[in-house]
């Protein structure tokens, strides 16, 4: 059971990377020929920026698979600077701010999360007068988003508090259920559950009393994550069932891949690996359409779980790998902890007790150092039992209590169940 994907408003969190600027890399002037082919045609009037840059996405991500992320960053880079240079001067502060906004969501998209940074900080520079009050709202939020995804919890924080405070300052509801779900995220990915649970269900009071069917399933999707953690399977689709077909309607692909992708979770928690596979395959499908690079990583671990589990332990040790070089490349420090136990539990089908150990070792140091209480219980649970399958017992003991423990702190009743009956066997052994 690893981390489900949440939506953050119609659009997919990334999570945890410390990224600094790529290094100069050489370009393909093949690529850049057809992406300059694009260029020449497009214009942010036909759509706004945010269709102009899900088009450009799509065109770069159809050029270069996700393994490229650096040179991906840098054809994007330059494409957006001949787009600003082009239409700078039509461009008054509405658009550019506009522009600041969608060119973040994209850079997110791409993994760039100081560059995502540094668009979202231009907008809210540029957001000085009270008009344009909704959309330094909006940059602040995605402020805190990349601040989350960085683990600077406490600075994450104040952003989406300070979007909350403007919000509820400026009558703007829309901005302030998008606060308290953003919140709800942040306490979710610290296993601070209760509390993500109050912001969510704030968000969707706020929702429904809109009728902002969208926002709405948004936080459907967060509380079925929830239910999902904690064991709640059929819960966790029946919230699934009610989002989904909203994100359908308005076509909001990236919420759509993120549903899917949980949907496939707590099937294969089921054990239903059929229909895992569907999901998973659907989810990923979507998340290259989008170029979101840190979605096809997640569906990529997640599968793991599912070859595992088919026999295929090849396929789920190449799948795993390719994930972790993809979280190791964006500094995402908690996939590649996820990555790190499954590395472990390979390890531990082919009896190589010292690499399993190593691998294990390094996930719950990461989950440790980057406050992932779920993680670090997962990662010790498998830990316990490869040390029981060893014939360690005392210490395999040992890390099922603590496991044990970590599970009781999440509320993963499924997990306590199990962890509790495996203590009651080595007991009895």
């Amino acid at each position: 059971m690893n981390a489900p994907g949440l939506c953050e408003n119609w659009a997919m969190p990334n999570k945890n990377p410390k990224k600094s600027r790529p290094p100069a890399v050489a370009l393909n002037d093949s690529y850049w020929e057809q992406i300059m082919r694009w260029l020449n045609k497009a214009h942010p009037a036909t759509g706004g920026w945010a269709v102009l840059f899900q088009e450009l996405q799509a065109l770069i991500a159809s050029l270069l698979n996700e393994n490229n992320i650096a040179p991906r960053i840098r054809y994007f880079e330059k494409a957006v600077v001949e787009l600003l240079g082009r239409f700078a001067v039509i461009a008054g502060t509405t658009q550019e701010i506009d522009f600041q906004l969608r060119a973040g969501r994209a850079y997110e998209n791409f993994g760039a999360w100081e560059q995502a940074l540094a668009a979202y900080q231009r907008a809210v520079e540029l957001s000085t007068s009270h008009r344009f009050m909704p959309q330094k709202i909006e940059a602040l939020r995605w402020i805190g988003n990349i601040q989350s995804n960085q683990n600077k919890w406490q600075l994450a924080e104040q952003a989406y508090q300070e979007s909350l405070q403007l919000s509820v300052q400026n009558d703007d509801a829309t901005g302030q259920a998008q606060a308290e779900n953003s919140l709800g995220i942040l306490y979710f990915e610290q296993g601070e559950f209760e509390q993500a649970a109050a912001h969510w269900t704030t968000a969707l009071e706020l929702a429904e009393k809109m009728q902002a069917k969208n926002l709405m399933a948004v936080v459907y999707n967060d509380f079925g994550a929830l239910a999902n953690v904690q064991g709640q399977w059929e819960k966790a689709l029946a919230y699934y069932g009610a989002s989904l077909p909203q994100f359908e309607i308005t076509g909001d692909a990236a919420s759509m891949a993120s549903t899917y992708h949980n949907m496939a979770m707590s099937y294969a928690d089921k054990g239903n690996w059929m229909k895992a596979s569907i999901n998973y395959e659907k989810s990923y499908r979507l998340a290259r359409q989008l170029g979101n690079v840190h979605l096809q990583a997640l569906v990529k671990l997640n599968r793991v779980e599912l070859y595992l589990a088919l026999g295929d332990a090849a396929l789920a040790e190449e799948l795993c790998r390719q994930a972790l070089q993809t979280y190791r490349q964006l500094q995402d420090h908690l996939g590649e902890a996820d990555a790190c136990k499954f590395l472990g539990i390979i390890a531990a089908k082919k009896r190589a007790w010292t690499k399993a150990k190593a691998h294990f070792e390094q996930s719950l140091a990461l989950a440790r150092e980057f406050n992932y209480p779920l993680g670090e219980a997962e990662a010790r649970w498998e830990y316990g039992r490869m040390l029981k399958q060893k014939g360690a017992a005392t210490l395999a003991r040992a890390q099922l209590k603590q496991a044990l423990a970590l599970f009781r702190k999440v509320n993963a009743s499924v997990e306590i169940e199990k962890v509790q009956n495996e203590i009651t066997a080595l007991k009895l052994a």
